[in-house]
């Protein structure tokens, strides 16, 4: 049994993990980064180029913010869009400094927006060394450790190359940087990509934003070599702006989109070899990379949250969490305040992982100050932690697999398809609960196939709530964007779902802010007053129903409940409108202005849309002291 104690732990040794490291410690606090794999060699960026939002301050940056906005469908959030920038420009030319040599001109070059991911993390490894942090490689963390009061106070996980040994690090303040969830679709780098830092946050009861923008698929090379396996930077391959075209030769116009279209619907894709340069043709058919008709076959590969947007949801501006304690950092956080709707395909993600590691490492530091070490803490129970497995974790992944991965289930997606999704996952999860795990790595294992299954369910029911498209978030059934949908919606829960739109949204509408829009979903009936909600409840073997009116304010908090039995025919001798669905009868519901329904607007059980609490965290300052880890 490993016990170490400090001030901040650091989980994931990725860009953002390594950042928030080397910025904790340079306020003097002591450090431990704790990483699944090994610091500076695994993950995404370790397998490709990374781009950089990197833009220098003018008119230039100014128009990218506007366009930004505009991009994200208006889910964005432009003074974060100009933190980020800002931040991101001066740990540009901070990396210069330490070393890292980019292409191109001198300090200050626009030049100066990619990165080689390996020896950016090289890089970024040696920094956090370099800072005194002491790294822990191979040391998967599974659970948070909480005090008293329920804020987080360190974590405990497994050595994988020490017969599995566990170890337990007591912090004054976590954060949490273990990177997004792409349910082990085969991207490169993903596989250590398994949502576990959303699921024990979300344990822990962190909250979650954005989860319904989790359907960003990646165009990737088909491997044809016999007994090949797909080469490391095949996702970096820089195909993204080559010429795509169908089997019958034409051009895809669309692109990427119409690309997914083409291969959704049964058809061939390939990249033009031609737009590709000649150094990189003779790799890509030295790795199978290239058919027998010199073409550069494609297939569609999910990349879930890593290069989608949802994530832990950022309560202010330090990067912490909805839990005291707690930090985020990089893609285990959403992304929809510098990306709105869209993914970070423009090097977002990239400059979100340095800046957010910043802040969320100097923000920690801060904490841990007033954090006092020495109080009793206890372990946070989970899903996947039982000592002996009943439940092989292959049954549940392939299960979570089958309702993520194809384009069919998370590219386009509508209420049935949701509906179908949810009843399978949700059925599955008191087994993944409560008989997945065992000892050592087949607890490891265990662990990650909860977080898949709990990452899937919130994917699913956020995107159930969200009645249009937006963004990366399609809806066959409901094919435009609404105006009345342009409002950031919250996630969480584990046995119960939940979902529920951002409370400081609904005051900012209520206090007529221009942008601020409310989640609008009521029964289709008469016009209900302002600050009630209804919601009609069918019957299984009667005609009638039960209707519940919930009275509140925006402020939150329910007033009183009253319950009224209707007939058949509805008030008045009125035919409500019932359709059905796979589960049997449900009531038709459309959407109102200025009205939050009970019950998302597919299903009567579908999770329900709640005020968020009166005590919402609300922005707070961002403290920043002279740079501590200028140098």
């Amino acid at each position: 049994m490993i016990e170490l104690e400090t001030d901040v732990l650091v989980l994931g040794g990725g860009p953002a993990g390594t950042w928030a490291a080397v910025s904790a410690a340079a306020t003097g606090a002591r450090v431990v980064l704790a990483d699944k794999a090994r610091c500076g060699t695994s993950g995404p960026t370790a397998h490709g180029t990374t781009s950089l939002w990197n833009i220098p301050p003018g008119p230039a940056r100014d128009e990218a913010v506007r366009r930004g906005y505009a991009h994200g469908g208006g889910l964005g959030d432009p003074v974060w869009m100009h933190r980020v920038l800002e931040e991101t420009h001066r740990r540009v030319e901070q990396l210069a400094r330490w070393g890292y040599r980019f292409p191109g001109a001198g300090p200050g070059s626009s030049l100066r927006v990619y990165l080689d991911g390996a020896s950016y993390l090289r890089r970024m490894r040696r920094s956090v060394l370099d800072a005194g942090v002491r790294v822990l490689d191979h040391h998967p963390a599974l659970q948070l450790l909480v005090d008293r009061d329920g804020g987080v106070a360190g974590a405990t996980g497994v050595r994988l190359h020490n017969d599995c040994q566990a170890w337990t690090v007591r912090a004054g303040a976590v954060v949490v940087a273990t990177g997004g969830c792409a349910f082990l679709s085969g991207g490169a780098g993903t596989d250590v990509d398994t949502g576990d830092g959303l699921l024990f946050a979300a344990e822990a009861g962190a909250e979650l934003s954005g989860m319904e923008f989790s359907s960003a698929y990646g165009l990737t090379p088909v491997v044809h070599l016999r007994n090949s396996a797909r080469p490391k930077s095949a996702s970096g391959l820089g195909l993204h702006f080559a010429t795509l075209y169908d089997e019958s030769g034409a051009v895809l116009e669309g692109h990427r989109a119409a690309a997914f279209a083409a291969i959704a619907d049964g058809h061939r894709v390939f990249a033009a070899l031609d737009d590709v340069p000649v150094a990189m043709r003779g790799w890509l058919a030295e790795h199978g990379l290239v058919d027998h008709t010199g073409r550069v076959p494609l297939c569609a590969v999910l990349e879930g949250t890593v290069r989608g947007t949802g994530g832990l949801r950022v309560a202010n501006r330090d990067c912490a969490t909805t839990i005291g304690g707690l930090f985020g950092a990089g893609d285990v956080t959403t992304r929809e305040l510098i990306t709105g709707a869209v993914s970070g395909f423009g090097g977002q993600g990239g400059a979100w992982a340095i800046a957010s590691g910043v802040w969320a490492g100097a923000g920690a530091a801060r904490y841990a100050r007033a954090a006092d070490l020495r109080s009793p803490v206890r372990e946070v129970p989970g899903a996947g932690l039982s000592e002996v497995s009943r439940i092989d974790p292959r049954a549940v992944v392939g299960l979570v697999q089958e309702h993520t991965l194809p384009l069919r289930r998370s590219y386009w997606r509508s209420a049935g398809s949701l509906v179908d999704s949810i009843g399978e996952l949700d059925s599955m999860w008191p087994g993944a609960e409560f008989d997945l795990g065992g000892a050592g790595l087949d607890r490891l294992r265990a662990r990650q196939a909860a977080a898949l299954l709990a990452v899937a369910r919130w994917t699913k029911y956020s995107a159930l709530a969200r009645t249009e498209s937006r963004g990366m978030h399609r809806r066959t059934d409901h094919p435009g964007a609404e105006a009345d949908w342009r409002v950031r919606l919250m996630s969480g829960g584990l046995d119960n779902v939940w979902v529920r739109p951002d409370a400081r949204e609904i005051a900012a509408l209520d206090a007529g802010m221009v942008g601020a829009t409310e989640v609008a979903v009521p029964p289709a009936r008469e016009p209900a007053a302002r600050g009630r909600r209804e919601a009609l409840v069918p019957e299984a073997h009667e005609p009638s129903g039960r209707r519940e009116t919930l009275v509140f304010d925006a402020r939150g908090p329910v007033v009183r409940r009253e319950t009224l039995v209707l007939d058949a025919r509805g008030p008045a001798g009125r035919r409500e409108a019932l359709v059905l669905d796979a589960r049997g009868p449900a009531v038709a519901h459309t959407r109102e202005v200025g009205v939050l329904s009970t019950r998302s607007a597919a299903i009567p059980d579908a999770p329900e849309i709640l005020p968020a609490d009166d005590n919402a965290a609300a922005p707070a300052e961002h403290l920043t002291p002279a740079d501590p880890i200028a140098m």
